[in-house]
């Protein structure tokens, strides 16, 4: 009862910090996108034992720099237009690209997992670069003639949340053929579609009471968080059995480490991104 207990405050503290670093100022979002961004890469760093102090320091100050250039990206944009639109570069392209290729590794070339120099640089690929591409998800307008962000990243994480606890619902009610059983025992087909459903479904009512102020169709974008968010969660799976480790770390309470939180939204960031990139520039 206790643990549950622990469980349940720490997770509605959690919530409460997504919904207001994700809602209330550009700066706020920021903060919150570098400060998860980071907490991930340390337990990413603890999962896979990379103890070089070098590749340490040189991940940390890249990670920096890149949050650094989307902050200043994201604050010229909300102070010089009404909509962020994305600024359409290979460099924001190619994250999604570096992204694909890190799970790659994770999945099919685990050896580039045992030297130091990939464990730093698929720390930047697999873990930062998803929460600096974030920030372009957001779109702006005047509310009363005042600047306002709106909730895209609030949203994607809504999302989330419906596809877990309805994947998980679904799956124990009726749940019997395993989707990963080599890496995940608990995760079954059932519950994968019964999350896409009620996922979907969340999809229409964002859609149907905030859509005029979102980028995107939020059934499109319910789809791609439902379709792939379990398999950001089998990611982390696999990486934590292939280094034996349980969980990412206890930062947070009852439930594990950020990593193990956030694995999902890591993994539906670049992707949501893309459809935005092709929403609005074909």
């Amino acid at each position: 009862m206790k643990n549950l207990a622990i469980r349940a405050f720490s997770g509605l503290i959690y919530a409460l910090i997504i919904f207001f670093g994700t809602t209330i100022t550009p700066k706020g979002l920021i903060v919150l996108m570098m400060v998860f961004g980071l907490f991930c890469l340390y337990e990413f760093f603890k999962i896979t034992n990379l103890t070089n102090k070098l590749y340490q320091l040189g991940a940390l100050l890249v990670a920096l720099v890149v949050f650094g250039y989307y902050g200043k990206e994201f604050l010229e944009a909300f102070e010089t237009s009404n909509h962020y639109y994305f600024h359409l570069r290979s460099l924001y392209f190619i994250i999604p690209v570096l992204f694909v290729f890190s799970i790659y590794i994770i999945f099919k070339s685990t050896n580039e997992l045992l030297n130091d120099f990939g464990k730093a640089t698929l720390g930047l690929t697999y873990v930062i670069a998803p929460f600096a591409l974030a920030l372009t998800l957001p779109s702006f307008d005047y509310n009363l003639g005042e600047k306002v962000m709106h909730y895209e990243v609030f949203f994607v994480f809504l999302l989330l949340w419906c596809s877990d606890t309805f994947a998980y619902l679904t799956g124990n009610l009726i749940g019997k053929h395993k989707l990963a059983p080599k890496i995940s025992g608990a995760k079954t087909w059932e519950g994968f579609f019964g999350g896409i459903v009620f996922t979907l479904l969340a999809g229409f009512l964002i859609q149907k009471y905030f859509g005029e102020n979102l980028h995107g169709n939020w059934m499109i974008i319910g789809l791609i968080v439902a379709a792939l968010g379990p398999l950001g969660d089998l990611t982390e799976s696999k990486l934590k059995r292939f280094f034996n480790v349980k969980d990412s770390s206890n930062l947070i309470p009852g439930h594990g480490g950020f990593l193990d939180r956030l694995d999902s939204f890591i993994f539906v960031v670049p992707f949501v991104y893309l459809y935005y990139l092709l929403v609005y520039t074909l």
